[in-house]
């Protein structure tokens, strides 16, 4: 153990408490907000900082305390920094929001609270991670329930003030907060709320520029076809099982020949088979594979010489689809878990890419194409079955996450 002095910080994120006791969709769709945007403030944590742990919404943080004047000053734009970046992320989350639950809708609400103080901190070694306590360590966590009015600020202690320095003068406002340490003389600074950041507004921009947009839409997607997957009598806004493969010409012998329960959970929308022929040895490969009803058929058709790997990103398909898998016996077709728009094969080795109904739920479109074109090889055919569009889509619609999932 040793005893060093620190200037010590906590970045908390506020704004989604309420949304706890919310239904599962608020739940599931603010923590994974929250992890992009304590993910941000991690990366935003260079040196001189370090950072200690994550605390629920909160990053904690230490600096070693700085002599130089350009240390300190470095600290200070690191402070202010965490604001400009929290500030353009949440705008960003909210402008490409497709959901209409709770926490989605309320992303632009989201604000941070920055509490700094100074003083000694005893480090202790647990594994390859610093631990740190002490009054000091005890003092900085007070801080966070103080006096303050607002919900975006940065709370400085007096200690904490003598150490830092700041890229321009800040209009600090003084205050005092009394704790069980004792009483504090503090500073606040208010961020000004500035002009929002227009940059989301081009046209140019993807429609899913953040990590968490993707995974809100996947994570649904997981959640509607899991149903799918498990309770495939419920009913659904769109249509499944034999019924569904009568209508788009699959010849009736195959929905005697694949087990029933890949038949049962059968979602797609046409009839890949419909448009080319899959030759005994041909590698195929199934995008978005469901239950493996396509994927069966396919290793029908290519036989013991040949290869078909499904692909899907919904464990429970997954699972129906393997134990199909084996109950027909077909040992040359195996289902992996990813995503389309990067696809678990080598350059260049399928015959033929089927897929159906899968790439109109799939965020980044062309990277879906590029994923198959690298796939296929030289020669080789794409069979595709899906939705398409006679007329532009609204941007209304596009971020409507109800119509992506279905």
């Amino acid at each position: 153990m040793k005893t060093e002095s620190v200037v010590l910080i906590i970045a908390d994120i506020s704004g989604y408490t309420r949304f706890m006791l919310d239904h599962q969709k608020a739940l599931v769709h603010s923590q994974m907000v929250i992890s992009e945007l304590l993910n941000l403030l991690v990366q935003q944590a260079g040196p001189p900082l370090e950072v200690v742990e994550l605390e629920g919404d909160a990053v904690f943080m230490y600096a070693a305390k700085a002599e130089q004047a350009v240390a300190r000053k470095k600290i200070g734009a690191q402070l202010l920094e965490f604001f400009a970046v929290f500030r353009r992320k949440t705008e960003e989350l909210q402008a490409y929001s497709m959901c209409f639950c709770n926490a989605c809708r309320n992303i632009a609400k989201l604000k941070l609270k920055i509490v700094v103080h100074s003083g000694e901190a005893v480090f202790s070694k647990i594994g390859q991670f610093n631990r740190l306590s002490g009054v000091d360590v005890i003092t900085v966590h007070r801080l966070l329930k103080n006096s303050v009015a607002a919900r975006e600020y940065l709370l400085a202690t007096e200690s904490a003030m003598a150490d830092l320095e700041f890229p321009e003068p800040l209009e600090m406002i003084a205050t005092e907060e009394a704790y069980d340490v004792g009483a504090l003389k503090t500073c606040a600074y208010l961020p000004a709320a500035g002009r929002p950041v227009a940059a989301h507004k081009t046209a140019a921009r993807p429609l899913f520029p953040s990590h968490v947009g993707r995974e809100i839409l996947r994570y649904e997607i997981r959640r509607e076809y899991s149903e799918v997957a498990n309770t495939p009598g419920k009913g659904f806004h769109f249509h499944t099982g034999g019924a569904l493969a009568q209508m788009l010409d699959y010849e009736a012998h195959w929905c005697n020949t694949i087990p029933a329960p890949a038949v049962a959970s059968f979602a797609g929308t046409g009839n890949p088979f419909a448009v080319g022929e899959i030759r005994r040895g041909d590698h195929v490969l199934d995008v978005g594979s469901g239950a493996g009803f396509d994927s069966l058929i396919a290793a029908h058709l290519v036989g013991p010489s040949g290869r078909v790997v499904g692909v899907d990103m919904t464990p429970a398909m997954l699972h129906k689809a393997r134990a199909a898998a084996t109950a027909a016996g077909l040992r040359q077709v195996e289902f992996k878990e990813g995503y389309a728009e990067s696809l678990p094969l080598p350059d260049a080795w399928a015959d033929v890419v089927i897929s159906n109904g899968a790439i109109n739920l799939c965020p980044d479109k062309p990277a879906v194409f590029r994923e198959m074109y690298r796939v296929l090889k030289p020669g080789g055919r794409l069979q595709i079955a899906d939705l398409v569009v006679r007329k532009a889509i609204s941007e209304k619609a596009k971020k409507n996450i109800d119509l992506w999932t279905g």
